[in-house]
């Protein structure tokens, strides 16, 4: 087995650019490993520095002189199997490649989505602001989400896709009017298109080994928003947040099957 030796110093002349992704590092350390497997240890670091004087570096910082010099750093080792195939088996790139596209198709059903137009429209007649829309949580109706006895919309803090809240707004929603949370009163857009209000509150769950889990619930007006939208068990939902000058506001989508 020939193992090439790789160090902070074989990356002293690179830089990087806030638009690289973690295949383009990976790439960048497999270019100097080919350099250096090429020429050895001495000309691979001579060509790499040469290689990018020639072209822009890529990164956009350089690793200070005082890091690279660590008596205690190991250099680390990078085998051929990590771009090439052996004995049938995949390389370590080809495998990072097919896992990062798997990756990605799990999370194109939420990341790739977009509000439908006709509730952008309803947002711009309503005084709201396109550029702060965010896609808060998609998830499927519990059904404690439509049990009138409930009465509650729950967005667990762990499954949401973006937080929405001015520290202001969580400030208050932390704190409690005698002995229950504050709430805030928010304009909605339900699935109907039918313009409400509803309120926004923190729920704290206990669980069972001593920890305590963290929710945003919609209630007070819940059950009327799904009588009037025909909402129930397992149906499939986004909620959107935007801003109307200052004030939250939410437009719940019911998705397609």
């Amino acid at each position: 087995m020939v193992y090439t030796m790789l160090s902070l110093d074989d990356f002293s002349s690179m830089e990087c650019t806030s638009s690289m992704t973690r295949m383009d590092y990976l790439l960048a350390v497999c270019e100097v490993f080919l350099l250096k497997s090429m020429y050895g240890e001495e000309d691979g670091l001579m060509n790499q520095q040469h290689h990018h004087q020639e072209e822009k570096p890529v990164l956009d910082f350089v690793v200070s002189r005082r890091k690279r010099s660590l008596s205690k750093t190991r250099p680390r080792k990078v085998t051929e199997k990590f771009i090439c195939n052996n004995g049938g088996e995949k390389s370590i790139i080809k495998k990072a490649v097919e896992n990062r596209v798997i990756l990605e198709n799990r999370g194109n059903s939420i990341m790739n989505r977009e509000l439908d137009i006709e509730f952008k429209n309803l947002i711009i007649c309503n005084g709201g602001s396109l550029e702060s829309v965010k896609l808060v949580i998609e998830k499927t109706l519990f059904k404690t989400d439509v049990k009138p006895e409930e009465g509650r919309f729950s967005i667990p803090q762990k499954q949401m896709s973006n937080s929405f809240l001015q520290p202001e707004e969580d400030a208050h929603l932390s704190t409690r009017n005698g002995g229950k949370m504050c709430e805030m009163k928010v304009m909605l857009i339900e699935p109907s298109r039918r313009i409400s209000e509803i309120n926004l509150r923190k729920w704290f769950m206990n669980k069972d080994n001593g920890k305590v889990s963290l929710s945003y619930v919609l209630v007070t007006y819940w059950n009327e928003v799904v009588r009037r939208n025909n909402l129930e068990f397992d149906t499939k939902m986004q909620l959107w947040a935007f801003r109307k000058g200052v004030d939250l506001c939410f437009a719940l989508v019911k998705l397609q099957d």
